[in-house]
């Protein structure tokens, strides 16, 4: 196989998993708040653990059978389809002579957080423990963020530029720690998460407009513009989400919204494709 059909099969290959991530990480934010949880009439007050419960609702049309079976059906098949898709991704990287070194990395790195999710999900089905809410989260938004950098280095984009990748790592931090302590105050396992959430909204949301601006002025024109726009959307989202008593939707819309901006930040971070005659030795 000549080295240019390889990278087109790949770069598909690579959308795809971007595809089904989203894929994943919606039906994983759907099933978790679909859970029973207590009303929220006071974000982020309402989810501190040493606050007495109000009464417990589980969403009327989030929480019916026939759609949990629907989503949870989807979940397991997205994530199926993703391990095959990133292993083929691996096999192409390596086992082909030119090796795509680069490429190969984050297919691996793919691969890695796929296998350990794929275990994670085995060893502790139904769990509601903090670190299992984390490892699933958190390695599901690297998914996405992984697959969307593989994707756009597959095709052609401005040169990498290491001050905006740089603070795009930065943002990517910032991103991800806000999507941690969002998880946990809405499962309310740690006591300072809620307020941390809204703190640290504070700095994340501007420092990730500020790199996609940053990024259009650097020729990233497309993911500067749609950063900027998930920037402003999360702070939207998450004003709606608190002053409709953390209403299942528009948490759900917030989620999509943060596994977007991690994706574009960790794009911005990995930087762009090599040519292909840039590809490592055999």
């Amino acid at each position: 196989m000549d080295i240019d059909r390889r990278r087109r099969l790949m770069r598909r290959l690579a959308w795809t998993c971007v595809l089904l991530m989203l894929v994943v990480t919606s039906a994983s934010a759907w099933l978790r708040l679909a859970q029973p949880r207590p009303a929220c009439a006071d974000w982020p007050s309402c989810r501190s653990p040493d606050r007495p419960a109000m009464r417990v609702a589980r969403p009327a049309v989030m929480g019916d059978r026939a759609t949990l079976a629907l989503v949870r059906g989807a979940h397991r098949a997205a994530a199926t389809a993703v391990l095959l898709a990133v292993l083929a991704l691996a096999w192409l990287a390596l086992a082909w002579r030119p090796r795509q070194r680069a490429e190969a990395a984050l297919a691996v790195a793919l691969l890695t957080f796929a296998l350990a999710l794929s275990v994670l999900g085995i060893v502790t089905p139904g769990s509601r423990a903090a670190g299992v809410l984390l490892g699933n989260l958190l390695g599901g938004l690297a998914m996405l963020g992984l697959a969307w950098s593989l994707a756009r280095r597959l095709q052609a984009g401005p040169a990498r530029d290491v001050p905006l990748a740089w603070a795009a790592a930065a943002g990517t931090v910032l991103w991800t720690a806000q999507a941690a302590l969002g998880a946990l105050a809405g499962s309310r396992l740690a006591e300072a998460a809620p307020n941390g959430h809204l703190a640290l909204a504070l700095l994340a949301a501007p420092w990730a407009f500020g790199v996609g601006w940053w990024a259009r002025r650097r020729g990233w024109h497309l993911e500067g513009a749609v950063l900027m726009a998930a920037a402003v959307g999360q702070v939207v989202l998450g004003r709606a989400a608190a002053a409709w008593a953390a209403a299942p939707a528009a948490v759900l819309a917030h989620n999509l919204v943060a596994g977007l901006g991690l994706a574009l930040l960790l794009g911005l971070a990995l930087g762009s494709r090599r040519e292909a005659s840039a590809a490592g030795p055999a």
